[in-house]
């Protein structure tokens, strides 16, 4: 009968850990899983933050580079001139965005959600 008695304890001690164990885990995921999130936003808004400044200071550029071109033209011309510069710009980040966009973004989320 004491065989049984401490086989049955054994079992129940057991599943009690194994319980336990289940918890924390879980625990554990949700935690991970909060980190994980609060460096995803932290990054979303840090690019937006330099997204919105950048777009600012291309605007302030393109008015500062049509005032330098008003020097060699007519200010129509210089203002066309500023913004064919700004096209341009426009057609580089398009035609290279795999590597200036699409590459950093998936490497730092990688680099995130596949981090242990």
């Amino acid at each position: 009968m004491s065989n049984k008695t401490t086989l049955l304890d054994e079992i129940k001690s057991i599943i009690a850990r194994s319980k336990d164990w289940a918890t924390l885990e879980l625990e554990y995921a949700k935690l991970t899983a909060a980190e994980k999130i609060t460096i995803l936003a932290g990054a979303t808004v840090a690019g937006a933050v330099c997204l919105l400044l950048g777009i600012t200071a291309l605007i302030l550029f393109g008015i500062s580079l049509a005032y330098v071109f008003m020097l060699f033209m007519t200010p129509a011309l210089a203002y066309l001139a500023s913004g064919g510069v700004m096209l341009l710009l426009m057609a580089l980040v398009y035609f290279f965005k795999e590597q200036m966009i699409m590459n950093p973004i998936a490497k730092m989320l990688t680099r995130v959600l596949l981090k242990p």
